[in-house]
């Protein structure tokens, strides 16, 4: 009688090797990293709370603009690092033949998809810690909210990384890879509450910008940041945590699909 076979266990050693090939290779670039987790974020953050916030003043229910927007442009520019990263990063690793190198070592593409999350986590707390200091700096931001924004950062991470590698596996070219930015990523920087309130959106928009994937990580960041958590933000918790659950597995089965021909 044959034996059951076994179950495949994850090889946390080889998830791990992945992430730090990953994060030595942006340390070497650090110099240009500095212009995307610093430089940028802040000349959009300063525009927006000093140029915007003088017209705009309050938010009703939130206070000054520039504390009301501060916690979207945290998360919105963690989902830019999150989605490049495994997206335009992952299909260069694609058609370098990069992962295929990867696996002649003792290393699966579930290891892979679990390291490239990883490192989407790791800009995206990045990113969270660099425009998070300097708002806190300006006053925007208070020191308590840091550990919940953090946990949201990680949260962008995993959602936006997975989306991110769906695009990589299933793009036949750069030229329908760009689409995650102009179908995915810019539209919800800008109808996903970063900016303003979604209740002043068109009645028929509001139900999307809900669904949408930034929003609850939005709204939950926000509340950190003004210590208004409720029970709506457990319910956006679960939500986040239901996409993760359906991003990963569905990302895991298209990078197999694309790296293993």
């Amino acid at each position: 009688m044959s034996a059951a076979p076994t179950a495949v266990r994850l090889r946390w050693r080889s998830v791990a090797a992945v992430w730090r090939r990953h994060v030595r290779a942006l340390l070497r670039v650090w110099r240009v990293a500095v212009t995307w987790f610093v430089v940028e974020p802040v000349f959009v953050l300063m525009a927006v709370a000093l140029g915007i916030g003088r017209l705009v003043g309050e938010v009703e229910g939130h206070g000054g603009y520039a504390t009301f927007v501060t916690p979207g442009i945290m998360v919105g520019t963690a989902m830019f690092h999150a989605i490049f990263e495994c997206s335009w990063s992952a299909f260069e690793r694609i058609h370098q033949s990069v992962y295929d190198t990867i696996l002649t070592a003792p290393v699966t593409v579930a290891e892979i998809v679990l390291a490239e999350l990883g490192f989407a986590v790791t800009r995206a707390l990045i990113s969270i810690v660099s425009v998070g200091a300097f708002a806190v700096a300006f006053g925007w931001l208070p020191l308590g909210a840091w550990p919940g924004l953090l946990l949201v950062g990680v949260g962008v991470g995993l959602v936006f990384g997975g989306i991110g590698l769906l695009f990589a596996a299933l793009s036949t070219s750069i030229h329908v890879l760009s689409l995650v930015f102009t179908l995915v990523a810019t539209p919800l920087f800008f109808f996903s509450g970063s900016f303003f309130p979604v209740s002043v959106l068109p009645s028929w928009l509001q139900p999307v910008a809900w669904a949408a994937p930034l929003t609850p990580l939005v709204q939950i960041a926000r509340a950190m940041a003004e210590g208004t958590l409720d029970g709506s933000h457990v319910v956006q918790t679960l939500y986040c945590v239901g996409m993760v659950a359906v991003l990963t597995p569905l990302a895991v089965v298209a990078m197999r699909r694309r790296l293993l021909k």
